[in-house]
């Protein structure tokens, strides 16, 4: 926790100073699958994410060290907005830190939905947007990011579709992580660590990999210690090292087991979504 207040103070410290942090290393708009939005209507709009070359911001869970992106939205009346849908993250690194982000462009995506009765014309939807981008040696600069954003869409009782925002977003949908058929998952707590066990149901054999890894959706877990894998033909074990600042019932795990050459048996998915009880 120490490591993270002091990455904290110094990102907050150095965007204080400079009033706003120049240049930001980081374009960011918000998008919309709709033009004109009808009544009770669910459409996504979408915060997208530009990085300048080898500059990264973070995911849901950043791990030890690092702030996610966040946006607190400001609607007309009646209007609701989902969570943030994640796209799948990526290892990054604040200065010698492992952390959970994304190393190129992100587009997170946010489920709106329409009230029954809209008002004549147009509406506008207002977001706060914060986060924080890191860069690489010898810079190593992390500057927090501040940001209000805002969409103006129409009204009608039809909706119309924005061409180049709905195939924006249609995209970065298919590249959501999907459930995986045909594993197994259990997970246990055994004193300071978790054992995360998945076994192919139908014995395909797994590849070893150096990179297999857990991304914990709860920050649960230290990203400062190695998880330990071990592959059994067609069975993966991960100990995962719980952190110090955990809660004593972590209750559940839920994240995204990666690998990097893809599960066998699923056309090459990476991201295997895990969602269990702990023993």
């Amino acid at each position: 926790m120490r490591i993270l207040l002091r990455t904290l103070l110094f990102a907050v410290t150095a965007t204080i100073a400079s009033g706003v942090a120049k240049p930001d290393y980081l374009k960011h708009r918000l998008l919309s699958e709709v033009k004109t939005v009808a009544p009770g209507q669910t459409f996504t709009v979408a915060l997208f994410l530009d990085h300048d070359k080898d500059f990264h911001t973070y995911w849901q869970n950043p791990g030890t060290v690092g702030l996610a992106t966040s946006l607190k939205w400001s609607l007309p009346d009646g209007f609701k907005a989902g969570p943030i849908q994640w796209q799948a993250p990526e290892k990054v690194k604040m200065v010698t830190y492992d952390a959970h982000g994304y190393n190129s462009d992100a587009t997170l995506l946010v489920e709106i939905t329409a009230p029954e009765t809209l008002p004549e014309k147009r509406v506008e939807l207002k977001a706060k947007a914060v986060w924080m981008v890191c860069g690489p040696e010898p810079k190593q600069c992390c500057n927090m990011g501040f940001k209000n954003l805002s969409l103006e869409l129409k009204t009608s009782n039809s909706p119309e579709w924005d061409i180049a925002g709905r195939a924006h977003i249609a995209g970065a949908r298919q590249r959501l992580p999907q459930v995986l058929d045909g594993w197994e998952h259990v997970a246990k707590r055994e004193g300071e660590k978790v054992i995360l066990t998945v076994k192919n149901a139908k014995r395909l054999p797994v590849l070893a990999d150096e990179g297999l890894y857990f991304y914990s959706k709860a920050n649960h877990f230290t990203t400062l210690a190695d998880q330990r894998v071990k592959v059994d033909r067609n069975e993966v074990s991960v100990v995962l090292p719980v952190a110090d600042y955990a809660p004593d019932k972590l209750g559940e795990l839920v994240g995204l087991l990666f690998h990097p050459k893809g599960w066998p048996g699923t056309n090459g998915k990476k991201y295997m979504p895990v969602s269990l009880l702990l023993e």
